[in-house]
């Protein structure tokens, strides 16, 4: 009895299998052409190519910049074809399609060259801001200059508004109706002043040399004595006169520096055009006053006892030592001298290092502004040559 009915469901599986495996029935609405058409794009997608806009750095191989300062280097499809069939020059404003690849960004696409850099001195500057005119030389004809206006929007009047006649600057534009029209306006997109580089080593050094130079002139004006400049009276080293003549001499040779290398950058035309900022001027005077009115008291502490017809004035000292910058008339260490000797020393790295870091790229600006100190150094400056002098004027007479 078993055997039929076993025998019977196993016939009916190898029935109902092969049955309900077939095929399922397509909806009437796709054909079987729409189908397979399908199935090709969904195999094949085509997958629009990146784009990238920007300015162009070098031509072989192509590098391009981007308004945001992202840079990426770009290789034609065929490595064995010439060149590009629009051959782009540096400071064309470009647009390109590429596709990445694991060997480099292969382009797509021919070039599309929307826009290009001028390179030039601004001439004239609206009073809006809202337009300027710069003043170049012709590529056709290079001992010819043209003048090229240039339109800015709203996003780069505050740049503008910084801008001087006869600042140098470099400017990439878009010409409406084509980079050939002869007519068009020249909207600016990429506008900065035109600047180069100065190595760390060159910084320092011009820095260095410039106070060098000024050692010279002091050991010449001296007659070989350049520590002369702070000696006192009584033969011992002047704290007051120490401290003038160290921030002084920086502040010279930063200016020496900066000039300096606005000349080997941008020429002649830029000489001077280097402004002292507040803080640092307030400071300088600070540094000046102090020594001035340490005179002041000194003298008039002589006066008096000179007048009074004592006789006990201190003796002048054998010979001049360092520590006479640290100490009293005793030859013991004084708070007041140390305090304003050291915050001196300090303000003098910090700004060493401030100035050489200004220097890190010359801009072709007409004026230029010294580094300034931080209000917390002109703070503590303050204070130490208060407290010299106040120690000063209450001392012994």
């Amino acid at each position: 009895m078993l055997e039929p009915k076993c025998m019977f469901a196993f016939a009916f599986l190898l029935i109902a299998v092969p049955l309900y495996a077939q095929d399922p029935v397509r909806s009437p609405g796709i054909t079987e052409t729409a189908a397979g058409q399908a199935g090709s794009q969904v195999q094949n997608p085509k997958i629009a190519s990146p784009s990238f806009d920007g300015i162009v750095i070098q031509v072989e191989p192509l590098e391009v910049k981007s308004v945001s300062g992202d840079v990426q280097t770009f290789l034609p499809a065929d490595r064995q074809a010439p060149a590009y069939l629009t051959k782009p020059k540096p400071g064309d404003l470009v647009s390109l399609s590429y596709e990445p690849t694991p060997k480099g960004n292969i382009l797509r696409e021919e070039i599309k060259i929307i826009g290009a850099t001028v390179i030039g001195t601004i001439k004239e500057i609206a009073t809006d801001m809202s337009w300027l005119i710069v003043r170049t030389r012709n590529l056709d004809e290079p001992e010819n200059e043209v003048n090229v206006p240039l339109q800015t929007s709203i996003q780069f009047q505050p740049l503008v508004s910084a801008m001087r006649p006869g600042d140098g600057i470099m400017a990439t534009y878009v010409r409406s109706g084509g980079i050939n029209t002869t007519d068009g306006i020249n909207s600016v997109k990429s506008l900065e002043w035109q600047s180069k580089s100065v190595g760390r080593a060159a910084r320092w050094w011009s820095l260095i040399g410039a106070m060098a130079a000024l050692y010279i002139l002091a050991y010449i004006f001296t007659k070989g004595h350049p520590t002369a400049l702070f000696l006192g009276t009584d033969n011992r080293y002047s704290s007051s006169k120490f401290q003038t003549v160290l921030w002084f001499s920086l502040v010279i040779s930063a200016y020496i520096a900066i000039v300096y290398h606005r000349i080997f950058a941008a020429g002649w035309s830029y000489v001077g055009g280097v402004d002292i900022p507040p803080n640092l001027l307030i400071l300088s005077g600070i540094s000046v006053l102090s020594f001035t009115a340490a005179k002041a008291i000194t003298v008039g502490k002589v006066e008096k006892a000179t007048s009074e017809g004592r006789t006990d004035m201190k003796a002048s000292a054998d010979a001049p030592r360092v520590l006479d910058l640290v100490t009293d008339d005793s030859n013991r260490t004084d708070l007041g001298d140390f305090q304003m000797v050291a915050i001196t020393i300090l303000a003098v790295i910090i700004y060493a290092i401030s100035a050489v870091e200004f220097m890190d790229h010359i801009e072709f600006r007409r004026v230029v502004t010294m580094p300034d100190v931080d209000a917390t150094l002109l703070s503590i400056f303050g204070l130490g040559q208060a407290a010299y002098l106040g120690k000063k004027a209450a001392g012994n007479e």
